[in-house]
């Protein structure tokens, strides 16, 4: 809705769903080893996302006008691959 009101002022509006990142808050997740051991079986790309560069490339490419000029009012999944259907969930590990 807010892409559709404010586009018109060439303001783009858009999300990101991330999904685990390694940061300040999820550091208690990664320091065990097992981890590791989930990403490579419940995620396509093996491994769990980095805030830098994987986090900050989408963001520098949707702040930029020349690379994102027509891009609003989408969503962007940011997980590695984790929620493609048929992925296994964190239930069937």
């Amino acid at each position: 809705m807010m892409a559709l009101e404010l586009g018109r002022y060439g303001i783009r509006v858009n999300g990101i769903a991330a999904g685990i990142f390694k940061s300040e808050m999820t550091k208690g997740i990664f320091e065990n080893n097992w981890s590791h051991k989930v990403a490579e079986k419940i995620v396509p790309t093996q491994r769990w996302g980095s805030t830098d560069p994987d986090f900050t490339s989408l963001l520098l490419l949707l702040a930029s006008n020349s690379a994102s000029s027509y891009v609003t009012g989408n969503i962007f999944i940011l997980d590695g691959g984790h929620t493609i259907p048929g992925i296994p969930l964190w239930s069937s590990l």
